[in-house]
């Protein structure tokens, strides 16, 4: 009974949360909307009730009502936004009443969104550009066309290369390009930090990358690229915090050489934000989708991976330093969840583990900071946000 309590709690205050939006969307706007606060309230309560019972018929019936309403405060309205909104809360009150309160909630959430952002949705559509809608068009084949029919097995030597791998590299890294350029056009610089790091949960080296392709058509405001390269590698530190999570012991070493490496990072991204602050917040930027970025990103990828397996056949496991250096070049989550789990098991030395951890993040930062070389002037600021920091960890693990 608490439950199903519960349910109609979170139905009734989906719509409560819509309704507050559409009531401050009438008054702004001027415009006749299907109802407001307790339009939507009500709706969303009775479609948790209409799902409590044993009678299937009973939601559907709800259902037809609702539209009904909609259909029939249409010819008042200057669009259909209202009564799609109130269709759609009716059906989210159904799913709490069914038990399926959490998708209920998030596509709730997503609803009021973009019910929210009405004003900045609707110039950003009128804004685009035929070369970002042949972009999206492109990216969609990329992932619903050429991935599928690409082959899942390893070829080459020592059986490194998977096409199918290889290719959701690329999809990351134009993936990474589209989603930055988008939060660009809608927030300007700020846009910017946010992709970063988001794009930083999934791949640091291939927004760095992205930050060298914009570079190189956009020079001038190389601070506003490096910020988002050193932002985006503060997201790899605390993976590895995470990874280190899984042995205790090895989190408390561990931390304070993180904390001093993010705590470099986030004072020179400011610092580069800082430079940069006269920048107009309309940031140009060109070709949404950099596919030749993510294509070269993949061969460089296949490339290290050969290389770091051909290194593992070499030193075998006589050096674990070694292997975590050549490792960590290519992924550093890979390497620290290894080590972090030999050593919760007993079978590597705490401070050996801690020291791999850092060097193998070290290689990785090498490696984003040679890139970051290919943009002229922007290597400069990328590597004085990220070497320093890593070089203070190091020192700091070192010395306890």
């Amino acid at each position: 009974m608490q439950a199903l309590l519960w349910h109609l709690l979170a139905a009734t205050l989906i719509g409560f949360a819509v309704g507050l939006e559409r009531e401050r969307a009438k008054v702004e706007r001027q415009g006749s909307a299907i109802g407001g606060v307790r339009t939507f309230t009500l709706l969303g309560l009775l479609g948790g009730v209409s799902a409590l019972g044993p009678n299937l018929w009973l939601p559907a019936a709800g259902l037809l009502a609702v539209a009904g309403l909609a259909v029939y405060s249409l010819k008042n309205s200057r669009d259909a936004t209202s009564q799609v909104a109130a269709l759609t809360v009716y059906v989210l009150g159904v799913l709490c009443g069914l038990g399926t309160v959490l998708p209920a909630l998030f596509a709730g959430a997503l609803l009021l969104g973009f019910l929210a952002f009405h004003d900045e949705l609707h110039a950003f559509a009128g804004g685009i550009e035929r070369s970002e809608v042949e972009a999206a068009v492109l990216l969609a084949l990329l992932l619903g066309v050429v991935y599928p029919l690409l082959p899942d097995a390893n070829y080459g030597p020592y059986g490194v290369w998977n096409p199918r791998e290889i290719w959701q590299v690329v999809l990351l890294v134009a993936g990474v390009n589209f989603v930055g350029y988008l939060a660009l056009r809608l927030l300007g610089s700020k846009g910017l930090w946010v992709a970063a790091l988001l794009g930083g949960l999934v791949s640091s080296t291939a927004v760095t990358l992205s930050m060298v392709a914009q570079s190189r058509a956009n020079p001038s405001q190389n601070p506003l690229w490096a910020s988002g390269a050193v932002l985006s590698s503060q997201m790899m530190l605390g993976r590895i915090l995470v990874w280190s999570a899984t042995a205790p012991a090895l989190l408390q070493v561990l931390w304070l050489p993180i904390l001093v490496w993010l705590l470099w990072g986030l004072l020179t991204a400011a610092w580069l934000a800082r430079r940069d602050r006269d920048v107009s917040e309309s940031v140009p930027v060109q070709n949404p989708l950099q596919l030749q970025s993510a294509l070269l990103f993949a061969g460089v990828y296949a490339l290290v991976k050969l290389l770091t397996k051909v290194g593992l056949e070499v030193f075998g496991s006589a050096g674990v330093y070694v292997v975590s250096a050549l490792s960590g070049v290519a992924d550093v989550d890979a390497i620290s969840l290894s080590l972090a789990r030999l050593t919760g098991s007993g079978q590597l030395v705490l401070q050996v583990a801690s020291i791999a951890i850092l060097m193998a993040a070290l290689s990785n930062t090498v490696f984003k900071t040679a890139l970051s070389f290919g943009a002229r002037g922007l290597g400069v600021y990328v590597a004085l946000g990220l070497l320093p920091g890593g070089l203070l960890a190091l020192l700091v693990a070192l010395a306890r």
